[in-house]
């Protein structure tokens, strides 16, 4: 124990409770950042999202992984591959890992709200920062959501992220 009094204490310790963290919304959806590049030392960001029945994220791929983790209802994921596609349902406490380049989408097929983390690097959030800065110019909530999501695919281009074109999935019992 006398080695810890001569280890200096973390200026960057802090606790988030629930509810609380910068809010931003794009396109429709509702993010909440947990950790922003700066309070990770530049090593990772995490966001929730509240997704309300129906909602998700289309089909995209970028240069880094991206952990998802469920906190409340069921968040339903796609997995692709050669011999097809199939959806994924993944429950409160329940993780999934895309690995770099993975394609990969969510959505709340149920009838319920669903809540989620996203953990990834740096870069996930400085797409996210060029998307809100967009947003600012020339709100995304003021256009058709196909219009919005073609100028989110274009900013996307600028970190080799990659969107593409897919129809939203049918609701399911859940």
């Amino acid at each position: 124990m006398d080695m810890l009094r001569h280890i200096p204490a973390g200026g960057g310790f802090r606790k988030i409770p629930r509810g609380e963290g910068k809010r931003f919304n794009v396109a429709g959806a509702r993010f909440t950042w947990k950790v922003k590049n700066k309070d990770s030392g530049h090593s990772l960001s995490m966001f929730e999202m509240t997704l309300e029945p129906g909602d998700g994220v289309p089909l995209h791929s970028h240069p880094y992984a991206e952990i998802f983790y469920v906190l409340e209802g069921e968040v339903d994921f796609p997995r692709v591959s050669d011999s097809g596609n199939e959806w994924v349902p993944a429950g409160g406490g329940e993780t999934i890992i895309v690995p770099i380049n993975g394609l990969h989408a969510f959505y709340n097929r149920t009838f319920k709200p669903a809540r989620l983390l996203s953990i990834s690097n740096q870069l996930h959030q400085r797409f996210f920062d060029a998307v809100a800065e967009a947003d600012q110019l020339a709100p995304f909530a003021n256009m058709p959501f196909s219009d919005a999501m073609a100028r989110i695919a274009t900013i996307a281009k600028g970190f080799d992220m990659h969107f593409l074109p897919f129809e939203p999935p049918p609701m399911r019992e859940g």
